[in-house]
């Protein structure tokens, strides 16, 4: 066995004063979140009921924008 391996191993502590543990801060809060998708979910469901939007897609060309939004995000 490697002792410098083992010596890295273990938790280190911190040695600089920039090393400190700082706890997870949301910058959003879980009431917030869920207000927006419970807001954005009714907002799209009443939409599908309106037919100025109920719009023909061509169904390639909506699987090649599906593709093309997850390869971006996946980046």
């Amino acid at each position: 066995m490697d002792r410098e391996i083992e010596a890295l191993d273990g938790a280190l502590l911190p040695t600089k004063g920039s090393d400190e543990f700082r706890p997870f801060i949301r910058r959003l809060s879980e009431l917030k979140f869920w207000y927006s998708i419970t807001k954005a979910f009714i907002i799209a469901f009443i939409m599908t009921f309106i037919f100025v939007l109920d719009v023909p897609v061509f169904w390639p060309m909506l699987k090649c924008y599906w593709i093309m939004l997850f390869v971006l995000t996946m980046k």
